[in-house]
């Protein structure tokens, strides 16, 4: 879903040139306010996921966007000389536009995507019930639309539903209230239920405000919202790598040298998995919310979570656990690449360190290792 600038008219909602997939080498400078909407605000040094984290901001921060590249924006702190590469899913622009686009979804089981905007035209590709399209044009009863890939073609307008032009996201609980006003006091709107598609507008003080499928306006506590990040190399369940945790290295080697404390999970002590759970849980928490992982806190439990991988496929991200000569599990890490883990050790070396596996000591305890 790209995050962009809009404008409200009517029961339309409309969206700004820059959408993502329009080119794929689009780029343009620009000084416009946006808002990171994510607990998960990594800012990098390159417009991708293997660029290395400079910073990871909190929710609520206010940037400058300064240009736009295919599915990035390269953003500046407020007040600070601090720039990098921010995702296009984790951030919202505060400002209308005058140049539009609108947005649809596909209500057809499958709908022909076709060359002209009549039924005679070849069918350039097809488009599955729910995808999400950015609508060009009107040419009279079809829309011109582009879809994410670049791919432009017509489609029927009445196998085409307006949606709001906002970041896409999802509700985690059900009976949560949409009120009038980012207050608990603020009278309701509507009850959201488990999985009701919601599209974010901005944010306030752990509040979203947010619209529904059918335009209806409110906000919505950002605890019971998770955001429908769209992933360039996204993950699969069996274990293929996501390109989230490419910069986790950066992330958790801000901890170095914080002290061990049995049961502490941070910010300024940890044990093993109170480290591991921080930090997943901290600044990866809308990505496990979207792969449905509840991170255990203990280093045995966490094991059962994730896909399990042989110790010659790990990627930078893995959880590598130890069993340091037991039957049981008693230790996890982070792996971090180059045959090296980020860990809150215990003993003479105390604290979180980087280690390497083919330490003896790690290398006689290494039991296995998991892909969340």
């Amino acid at each position: 879903m790209n995050i962009l600038k809009r404008k409200s008219m009517a029961l339309t909602l409309i969206i700004p040139i820059i959408a993502t997939g329009l080119s794929t080498s689009f780029v343009f400078a620009e000084e416009k306010d946006a808002t990171i909407i994510s607990n998960q605000g990594i800012l990098r040094n390159l417009a991708n996921f293997q660029g290395e984290v400079i910073e990871t901001l909190p929710i609520g921060t206010q940037v400058m966007v300064k240009e736009t590249t295919q599915d990035w924006y390269q953003v500046q702190l407020q007040g600070g000389n601090t720039s990098g590469w921010i995702y296009k899913d984790i951030l919202i622009k505060n400002e209308e536009t005058t140049n539009t686009f609108k947005k649809g979804t596909i209500t057809a089981n499958i709908l022909n995507v076709r060359s002209i905007p009549s039924t005679d035209g070849s069918i350039v590709t097809k488009l599955s019930n729910g995808s999400d399209v950015t609508i060009l044009d009107t040419k009279d009863q079809w829309y011109q639309i582009q879809l994410a890939n670049g791919t432009k073609g017509f489609v029927h307008s009445d196998f085409v539903t307006s949606i709001p032009s906002y970041p896409k996201a999802k509700v985690l609980k059900d009976y949560s209230s949409l009120r009038e006003k980012p207050n608990s006091n603020s009278p309701l709107v509507m009850g959201l239920n488990t999985a009701d598609v919601i599209y974010i507008k901005g944010y306030d003080n752990g509040w979203y405000h947010v619209v529904t499928k059918d335009f209806i306006e409110g906000f919505i506590k950002s605890e019971v919202v998770t955001l429908h990040i769209d992933m360039t190399n996204p993950v699969s369940r069996s274990g293929s790598r996501t390109a989230t945790l490419t910069g986790i290295k950066s992330v958790t080697e801000k901890y170095l040298g914080k002290p061990y404390q049995y049961g502490a999970s941070g910010p300024n002590a940890f044990d093993c998995s109170g480290f591991t759970s921080y930090i997943l849980s901290t600044y990866y928490k809308d990505y496990l919310r979207q792969k449905q992982i509840n991170l255990p806190r203990s280093s045995r439990d966490q094991a059962n979570v994730g896909t399990r991988i042989n110790r010659n496929q790990l990627q930078t991200g893995d959880l590598v656990f130890f069993n340091n000569g037991t039957s049981r599990i008693q230790h996890v890490g982070i792996y971090i690449g180059d045959n090296q883990f980020i860990h809150s050790a215990s003993g003479r070396n105390s604290g979180i360190i980087i280690s390497s596996l083919s330490e003896s000591y790690y290398d006689r305890g290494y039991h296995t290792a998991t892909r969340l």
